[in-house]
């Protein structure tokens, strides 16, 4: 017998939505729509029968209606004030999709395959920095097709591979014991927890079904529907409950496994985080934190610090920008990924080798690959990324080329961009965008004048001085770094004036005169405020999703553990790993 394609999704994606525990979006964000129903996820299974997220605003079936608004940049002072933090509140615990990292990651582990499958899904989109929302990410048609296709192909491609590696078998002609051992084995990996019983039977039927078409072709038909179960392509925190449910719920053991391994990996848990979760071993502080840190060393967790990093700072953006001068002998975008390799090399040296905050936005360090050292004036290496140190020039992490070059325009510096971002990403003060009616577009180079006497209108005219005294006054200290990153004492044969202030951001660790970026970076790196800004952030990221009230209190611990440590970013991770809001989701509420 051969099951048509449609039917697949259908049995994969309807059948076992309604035969699976019926997991739920029991905090969907209002106007978000509920996260996708089985029926999205394959096409026609909306016929089948039970969706797997909260109550949608409308639209076709499983499409989520809307993503919401960019949300803005909520302060990080002072979030519990005079809270009581006695009792566990959790955050909002919504069901979310594997992001497109994490869902390349996971394929990547399960069966071997490198190939980026996510690169035809429909972009993501982006709230307060971050791509991994969850209110704003969820399953609509197109990404419904890039599921299905992407699952036809890893399931061709790990059959026609070693199949007696995937589906061991010693019978040459398959049958439906060795079946039932790949969907119990395989299973278990795929949806994080061992399957119940319903679940096995539901596969098993289908591999049964298919058999007579051939042992590697029952694998490759049950491997589709595996990879396009929303038990696979959800993170599931919960199950319907048995009993009425009230006040915070501890996550179980493979909730919590799969947890941590999201946030720290990026990717579904090893073998040893779920032979943990097995044994009933990420019941205390002292258990999780011991996974957490073993975690934290993998290649995966650099890797996702990485990511965190290059999405706090906007690099996307980076992707064809031109920059262009009539001394650079470079195509308009062709030095983008040296930039970004050596941000790359840059971060993963700052975050853990070094490991703390002050490091970050202190560090001399200068990563250069050889076409960045010709531009820089430094000693080239042969290949890769190497670094060199430039002590009288760079100042961690702010005066970084990529960085630099991403703020900025086509054929000059951007001092209001720069001092915009410090403000906002570093900072975490809210910068009011321009009037509908301002002309945004920089003034015309002038070879005469320096840029900030070009620029002297924002602060002259007193309808734009208002905003620009907030934020010009941060981007002067970085004029002696063109639209390249390249470092310079003069422009147009002209001294350049890097003075400035910083003012009103509520900490007086930050306010006051500015020498220039050195005197910039120092304070940057001490401040309290950044500090609880840049866990912020991470907690952000953690939890794919923008702080709440009920989260006051984990912020607030993460803060102070972070504090604590002296800036550590192992320790600002493990903080996030024993987080109340991280191990506990809220009760359920009766449909």
């Amino acid at each position: 017998m051969r099951l048509p394609r449609r039917l697949l999704g259908t049995i994969a994606l309807g059948v076992l939505g309604c035969s699976a525990p019926e997991a739920r979006d029991f905090t969907a964000p209002p106007g978000s729509g509920g996260s996708a129903g089985s029926a999205g996820l394959a096409g026609e299974a909306g016929k089948a029968g039970a969706g797997m997220g909260g109550a949608g605003t409308g639209g076709t079936a499983g499409a989520g209606a809307g993503s919401g608004g960019t949300a803005g940049t909520a302060g990080t002072s002072g979030m519990a004030g005079a809270m009581a933090c006695e009792m566990v509140a959790p955050g909002a615990a919504p069901l979310r999709l594997l992001t497109h990292v994490q869902y390349d990651n996971t394929v990547a582990d399960l069966l071997g395959d490198t190939t980026g499958p996510s690169k035809t899904f429909p972009a993501e989109n982006e709230v307060a920095g971050f791509r991994n929302n969850v209110a704003a990410n969820q399953v609509n048609p197109r990404l419904v097709e890039g599921y299905q296709s992407a699952a036809e192909a890893l399931a061709t491609a790990a059959v026609g591979g070693d199949l007696q590696a995937l589906a061991p078998c010693a019978d040459s002609a398959g049958s439906v014991d060795c079946g039932r051992a790949f969907i119990v084995a395989f299973g278990e990996r795929a949806f994080r927890r061992p399957l119940d019983e319903a679940e096995v039977t539901i596969f098993e039927t289908l591999f049964t079904a298919t058999l007579p078409q051939g042992y590697s072709k029952a694998i490759e038909l049950t491997l589709r529907a595996v990879l396009q179960s929303p038990q696979f392509i959800y993170r599931v925190d919960a199950e319907r409950a048995a009993t009425p449910e009230t006040g915070a719920i501890a996550l179980g053991p493979y909730q919590l496994g799969a947890r941590l391994a999201f946030f720290l990996t990026n990717s579904t848990p090893d073998a040893d985080l779920l032979a943990a979760a097995a044994a009933g071993e990420l019941a205390t502080d002292a258990q999780v934190e011991a996974q957490a840190r073993r975690l934290i060393e993998t290649p995966r967790a650099r890797a996702m610090a990485s990511d965190f990093m290059m999405q706090w700072l906007g690099m996307s953006r980076l992707d064809g920008a031109a920059r262009q001068a009539s001394d650079v002998t470079a195509g308009p975008t062709e030095l983008v990924p040296d930039w970004k390799a050596s941000l790359a090399a840059f971060l993963e040296d700052a975050v853990f080798t070094d490991g703390h905050i002050e490091n970050l936005f202190t560090s001399p360090k200068l990563f250069v690959t050889p076409a960045l050292a010709t531009l820089y004036g430094v000693p080239a290496p042969t290949a890769g990324v190497a670094p060199v140190d430039r002590p009288n020039e760079r100042y961690g992490l702010l005066t970084q080329p990529a960085l630099m070059a991403l703020l900025a325009h086509a054929d000059q510096s951007a001092p209001v961009l720069r001092g915009a971002f410090v403000r906002e990403r570093v900072m975490c003060v809210d910068v009011e965008p321009p009037p509908p009616d301002v002309n945004a577009n920089p003034p015309a180079v002038d070879p005469t004048a320096t840029t900030r006497e070009r620029f002297r209108q924002h602060t002259a005219d007193p309808g734009c001085a208002g905003c620009h005294v907030l934020i010009d006054g941060i981007g002067w200290g970085f004029e002696k770094f063109d639209q390249f990153g390249r470092y310079r004492e003069l422009e147009n044969g002209l001294a350049i004036d890097t003075t400035g202030e910083v003012v009103e951001t509520g900490d007086p660790e930050l306010d006051g005169p500015l020498a220039g970026v050195s005197d910039l970076a120092a304070r940057i790196a001490t401040s309290s405020r950044v500090r609880d800004c840049l866990a912020t952030q991470w907690y952000r990221y953690a939890m794919g999703r923008v702080e709440d009230e009920a989260d006051a209190c984990s912020v607030a611990d993460v803060q102070k553990r972070f504090a604590d440590s002296g800036g550590s970013f192992r320790e600002l991770l493990v903080a996030i790993a024993l987080s109340e809001a991280f191990r506990y989701r809220p009760a359920m509420e009766d449909p």
